[in-house]
């Protein structure tokens, strides 16, 4: 993902790149802050406090699209985002997010008497199953009243997918299905740019994507 971001940015933008941090380049890192619009952070949960805590220090925005959070990471993506931007989206495509929002009229549409499925694909190597993108699909979904105890998840994990998504809809003697597709990783780092940029002009608050494609 950071060499594919880099690859669309204008070569005139510059980046800075750290894999991991710890104690022994958290300094390195909140002085390269000084120079920087703001951190890009799609690593690992481990990097998470450090991230925040020297973008705290150095008043700089914070946009994130890690997966395989905890209720620890999710409680302190709030508890910064009361002094700084913070944007947080599980699955970085624009088009997700549209996925996402009409999910919700379906599942608002067709109410409880109905039977759901979370389908999802992705390259062998990712880790967190359900993906974190299913599991925000499923917040969707229980937010219309839906049980997500009742929601039934399938993971698929093999070769170099990208990611493909699916929410079935099981009623009576029809189906509905709400898929998204994604055809190259640029999907995702073209997303994250985007969602940097706009983010890196917000006042302090938690925000993610729907805030900023105002659906």
């Amino acid at each position: 993902m950071g060499s594919a971001m880099i690859a669309l940015l204008s070569g005139e933008i510059k980046t800075v790149q750290y894999s991991r941090l710890n104690a022994e380049n958290i300094n390195s890192f909140i002085q390269n802050l000084q120079t920087c619009d703001g951190v890009i952070d799609i690593s690992h949960a481990d990097n998470m406090k450090w991230a925040l805590d020297a973008c705290i220090k150095a008043n700089k925005p914070y946009m994130c699209g890690t997966t395989g959070l905890q209720e620890s990471h999710s409680n302190m993506l709030k508890a910064a985002g009361i002094t700084i931007p913070v944007l947080y989206a599980a699955n970085t495509s624009l088009g997700i997010a549209v996925l996402k929002k009409a999910v919700a009229l379906v599942a608002q549409a067709l109410g409880q008497n109905v039977d759901i499925a979370i389908s999802e694909t992705h390259h062998r190597l990712k880790k967190d199953a359900p993906s974190g993108t299913a599991l925000e699909l499923s917040k969707v979904i229980e937010q219309t009243g839906y049980p997500q105890s009742m929601i039934n998840f399938t993971s698929f994990r093999g070769g170099n997918v990208p990611g493909e998504h699916t929410v079935h809809f099981f009623q009576g003697d029809e189906t509905i299905r709400l898929s998204h597709e994604c055809l190259n990783r640029n999907v995702f780092a073209d997303g994250a740019i985007k969602a940097a940029q706009w983010l890196f002009k917000q006042p302090p608050g938690l925000y993610n994507l729907d805030n900023m494609l105002s659906i």
